[in-house]
């Protein structure tokens, strides 16, 4: 148990919460001493005075306790009241509540949950004095744990940790976690020091960096991006290649569609599927244009082909529309590539703008009278069906009902949805019309009996 401090007499005359906290120490109950230190708080604050320098140090001695001797909630409470009492202590009495738990974070044989608790709370308190114990705990400690607390507690410095985080580029063991406390603070200046690392032998270090600075408007930046697009790390040239694609600033000045087009074929699988994103982001006629030859080709996997396709869809122009049309029409004449082509409908139908919408409308409705092989599938059919009733398009109501008539349950119930959703009136109107028509077959009839029977 931890040593209680030796009060004066009168102290504890003058101080009931010293003497409910010692008498509830004494018993190790630790739950009762932070709930005995809270209500001093409380009473602190509700008289508007500042704390003195004995409250100060009690505080800190009895919180030491709890951190010490506690359980984990007991810590996790007691924690949370550092920086209620940091907003009551006069800057004269900073140093009595900082010095005890700095001096416990660098005790290496303290407990390692405590340590890390003392590390979580000296980061809230900003303060020069604090810089040192975070650095060194970065350095010293062996406990990946704890040296992840320091990081984000020193994160949370701003500017005032920029150079003691700098100084730990320089060694080896520390440089990847000092390049990732870096990357959390959004302040100009990691950016020279940050580029001091991008020579590194180890990948994760650069692209730790290179993601870090990547979206800096600094003017040195782009020339860094487009130069790790040939790294030979495929996670430098992921990071490169994503940066890049929400750098459409540099349109102008450089051509971002012709430095990442290679890229769709990239070794990596990632840098591939990357790369598509980022051309998507641009979304220029050029990035649209590029991202469907790539599909069209004969190099791509299905999976590489699904992420072109889904990124045409987010440009969603008239001419990306286009190009998902001709994939489709492509697509259909192979009955193996059906899910392929599910995706490049459900791409079509991000269009938003009526008169886009009005163009995959057709579109689609012209897949269906195609009549191809992978059209006839079940999930095909059904996300045609989704999309013409969420397009608006009153020229997809005959279609719809088409579809409303096929065998198929789950392609019937799509058709009624989506019948409801784009006009509830004439779509059933058009089934019962359907249902008493004598020029359609005595099966058709049958599937809209089915159909209204489902409506």
């Amino acid at each position: 148990m931890v040593s209680t401090p030796s009060f004066s007499s009168a102290q504890l005359q003058n101080s009931p919460w010293l003497r409910q906290a010692e008498a509830a120490a004494i018993e190790a109950d630790w739950e009762r001493v932070v709930q005995t230190i809270q209500r001093h708080l409380v009473h602190l604050e509700d008289s508007g005075r500042l704390a003195d320098a004995l409250d100060v140090a009690c505080f800190g001695h009895w919180a030491i306790a709890v951190l010490c001797e506690g359980d984990f909630q007991d810590r996790w409470d007691v924690a949370k009241l550092f920086p209620r009492l940091e907003a009551l202590c006069p800057e004269s009495c900073l140093k009595l509540l900082l010095d005890p738990l700095i001096a416990l974070l660098r005790d290496e044989d303290a407990d390692p949950d405590t340590r890390w608790f003392a590390a979580r709370i000296l980061g809230e308190f900003r303060q020069p004095a604090v810089l040192p114990a975070l650095i060194h705990l970065m350095q010293a400690s062996e406990a990946e744990d704890l040296r992840q607390m320091a990081a984000s507690a020193l994160a949370g410095f701003g500017k005032m940790a920029i150079a003691p985080l700098a100084q730990l580029l320089q060694g080896s063991q520390t440089r990847l976690l000092a390049v990732q406390t870096l990357a959390q603070i959004r302040e100009p200046g990691i950016i020279q020091p940050l580029l001091q690392t991008l020579r590194d032998p180890n990948a994760q270090v650069r692209a730790a960096a290179l993601a870090a600075i990547g979206s800096a408007r600094d003017p040195h930046i782009a020339e860094v991006l487009i130069a790790a697009l040939g790294d030979s790390s495929a996670t430098m040239r992921q990071v490169a290649v994503t940066e890049l694609g929400f750098r459409a600033d540099l349109l102008p000045d450089y051509d971002l569609v012709s430095l990442i087009h290679p890229l769709l074929l990239d070794a990596s699988p990632t840098v591939g599927q990357q790369a598509a994103i980022a051309l998507g982001r641009l979304g220029t006629h050029p990035a649209a244009s590029a991202l469907y030859r790539v599909a069209h080709s004969p190099h791509p996997t299905d999976s590489l082909r699904a992420h072109l396709v889904q990124a045409l869809g987010w440009i969603g122009t008239s001419v990306a529309l286009q190009y998902l049309h001709q994939l489709a029409l492509q697509w259909s004449h192979d009955l193996s590539a059906g899910a392929l082509l599910q995706t490049t409908v459900q791409a079509m139908g991000h269009a938003e703008a009526p008169a886009l919408r009005w163009q995959v409308a057709r579109h689609l409705v012209e897949l269906l009278h195609a009549d191809l092989p992978a059209v006839q599938t079940a999930a095909v059919k059904q996300a045609i069906a989704l999309q013409l009733g969420n397009l608006g398009n009153l020229d997809a109501l005959d279609p719809l009902v088409q579809l409303a008539t096929d065998p198929d349950l789950g392609v019937k119930l799509h058709a009624i949805a989506a019948l409801k959703h784009l006009s509830p009136d004439q779509g059933r109107q058009r089934l019962e019309h359907l249902a008493s028509s004598r020029q359609a077959s005595e099966q058709t009839r049958q599937e809209v009996a089915i159909a209204l029977a489902e409506w």
